[in-house]
């Protein structure tokens, strides 16, 4: 049953061994959304406080880091302004740098330390003006804030992102995972770390008969730690540890998973324990503590690494699939609805950010997948996370799990099961 697992989620992986990083202007594929803003003069905030708590003034900026749960890029300040890009459909944080990479602080509106960018004004052409910015100690503060105008969320929403601050802060800490007093994105060295949730949750529908979820409280959910380094730090040896966390090691990490191309490897990591009576998966994973971790290339090699765990249910829909038939029993198209754990119904782009449906038979052979969780990405039309046509017709008869895996607004990913 773990190697079930693993070849279930490794066409997904593959497909996601690329660069994430460097600067993109929206050339790539997929909507970017343009963030702008202005150093004031004297870069004075309203507290009087010119400068961060490590006596960098907001007027020593010369960069924007641009960061997600996934992906760093970076963006030159000229002449006191910068327009910076980041991906749609994801929570994103910006730091700002001197021109020796020192951190000065992060940008802070509306009380929240990232910019949901989700339920936006104008779509895709959105383009977030933060206006002449200011510093209080570390935050970066906008005098236009975006949060309810051109970025359009309850209080209810801007509570839900305000718990994220912790998640973020770890993020940021891994900029420079090798301690060398340089963010790792400069040399292609960068390292990310994120969170695969596999939850199984029922039995996908057919046709119109619809798909009939367990009970949620006893949802089932194995934990996997996912993480992608860039060339620059491609394994040689293929000699991948990990350690941690810190404050009380843990004796039972195993390396499940490793690849790698010229962009980038990708390695899985998990804590297997004894599956109890009626899991679905024969193994369980654990999840992994909040803390400190090391990981080790080549057996030498040292990258320190900040992981802050989120709540599995924290960003999780339920996708329930719908697989539809043609007149020869054959699957041509899947349909999938999104409802929140309790069964009510979500507003998908508020959690979803890229969706990709695989399909498997009972030995874990993939018979088809639709979708994609790194490719091109950005918009929320019908065409990419609610409706999949298959390249090729599929014999229902063959097909005994359907699994819906998307990314979340901040990074992970959530693999939704069903069999």
């Amino acid at each position: 049953m773990k190697k079930f697992f693993l070849l279930v989620l490794l066409p997904l992986v593959i497909a996601g061994c690329k660069s994430s990083t460097g600067p993109d202007n929206g050339s790539s594929g997929g909507a970017r959304i343009a963030i702008k803003g202005t150093i004031s003069a004297g870069s004075l905030s309203k507290r009087g406080h010119p400068r961060s708590v490590n006596s960098l003034s907001l007027s020593d900026a010369r960069k924007v880091l641009v960061f997600n749960g996934s992906s760093y890029q970076l963006f030159d300040i000229t002449d006191s302004a910068f327009t910076a890009y980041a991906q749609a459909g994801t929570a994103t944080a910006l730091a700002f740098l001197d021109a020796n990479n020192k951190y000065i602080g992060n940008l802070c509106a509306g009380g929240l330390n990232v910019l949901p960018l989700v339920s936006l004004k104008d779509g895709a052409n959105t383009v977030i003006d933060l206006s002449t910015l200011t510093l209080d100690s570390t935050s970066v503060i906008p005098a236009n804030n975006p949060i309810g105008s051109t970025i359009n969320m309850s209080p209810a929403d801007v509570e839900r992102f305000k718990e994220l601050g912790g998640y973020y802060e770890s993020l940021s800490k891994n900029i420079d995972a090798d301690n060398d007093g340089v963010p790792d994105i400069l040399d292609k060295k960068d390292i990310n770390i994120s969170t695969i949730y596999s939850v199984y949750v029922g039995r996908w529908g057919i046709n119109d008969s619809l798909p009939l979820p367990i009970d949620t409280s006893r949802f089932f959910v194995n934990y996997t730690l996912r993480i992608q380094g860039d060339k620059a730090v491609i394994p040689a040896s293929h000699d991948v540890t990990l350690s941690g966390p810190a404050e009380h090691p843990y004796t039972d990490i195993q390396l499940s998973y490793y690849t790698d191309t010229t962009d980038c490897f990708i390695t899985f990591f998990q804590r297997e324990t004894q599956a109890p009576p009626g899991y679905p998966f024969g193994s369980a994973f654990l999840p992994f503590e909040k803390g400190t971790y090391t990981l080790t290339l080549n057996g030498t090699e040292n990258y320190t690494l900040s992981y802050s765990d989120v709540n599995s249910r924290y960003y999780m829909v339920i996708a329930e699939p719908t697989v539809h038939t043609d007149s020869q029993g054959r699957i041509t198209s899947i349909t999938v609805e999104y409802k929140l754990p309790d069964n009510s119904s979500a507003n998908p782009a508020d959690f979803v950010n890229t969706v990709a449906i695989q399909l498997t038979d009972a030995q874990a052979n993939q018979l088809g997948q639709v979708g994609a969780l790194w490719g091109d990405t950005g918009s929320h039309s019908a065409s990419d996370i609610y409706n999949f046509t298959l390249d090729s017709p599929i014999d229902l008869s063959r097909l005994a799990q359907v699994d819906v895996s998307y990314t979340d607004l901040i990074g992970n990913v959530y693999n939704i099961i069903w069999k």
